[in-house]
């Protein structure tokens, strides 16, 4: 198994994973440069430092502006004509975890999630309120 075949759902929100599932994720081969790599960096992140995450990924993917595609895919910020609503809504809830950690916040990664996310919130403001009734 490598990391395109992993099912990194498996990996809890909000729960310290398995020491099998860690253990599975150190064994086997990761590209560090797919979706799957980074869903799965994300998932363990919340409950993982850093150091530990870097010793099974060999780097630290939030860091990756290359991967910046796949988180926009991952959290929903673009538009996908067969969305994953469960692997969307884990993923959210998670970086929104992560971004309000101080040693965190200021990774790359999360700070593109942060302004999207600004970015779309401020677009749904302005048109509701330019579409207010008079």
């Amino acid at each position: 198994m490598n990391c395109h075949d992993f099912n990194a759902d498996n990996i809890p929100v909000g729960e310290t994973p398995a020491k099998e599932l860690l253990l599975q994720i150190q064994e086997m081969p990761k590209c560090g440069h797919c979706g799957n790599c980074l869903y799965s960096y994300i998932m363990l992140a919340q409950n993982i430092d850093d150091e530990e995450l870097k010793s099974l990924f060999g780097d630290d993917l939030l860091e990756d502006t290359a991967l910046i595609p796949e988180l926009n895919e991952l959290a929903g910020l673009v538009s996908n004509p067969y969305p994953n609503r469960l692997r969307i809504a884990r993923v959210n809830k998670v970086l929104q975890g992560i971004s309000l950690q101080k040693e965190r916040g200021n990774k790359a990664l999360i700070k593109h999630y942060i302004n999207e996310c600004i970015k779309q919130y401020e677009g749904d403001m302005l048109e509701e309120y330019f579409n207010m009734a008079p």
